[in-house]
């Protein structure tokens, strides 16, 4: 599942960030977070006309932030979300 959201409210900006996915634990380490970013971000760019885009992890998803990374993205910093309890890595990824 792949989730993009063009529209950033406080807490998708500070927490959620413009795209999330999530992958069947069955079908992890394959390459689909990796590929499915990958497919997603030209629609970002083309179709939404964002520039970049936001994507953020739980600290110690080393998955996740491999997906990310692979995919261009720029760490800027981490969040603690006082509603989880949870340390959110934050990255953005250039469209242009």
């Amino acid at each position: 599942m792949i989730d993009i959201r063009h529209e950033l409210s406080e807490y998708l900006y500070n927490f959620g960030g413009n795209i999330g996915y999530s992958i069947r634990p069955s079908e992890r380490r394959k390459g689909y977070a990796k590929e499915m970013l990958r497919l997603a971000l030209p629609y970002c760019r083309d179709d939404l006309g964002l520039s970049k885009v936001m994507i953020s992890c739980i600290t110690g998803n080393e998955g996740s932030r491999k997906t990310i990374i692979a995919n261009g993205g720029i760490y800027e910093n981490t969040l603690h979300e006082p509603d989880e309890g949870i340390d959110l890595e934050r990255y953005w990824i250039s469209l242009c």
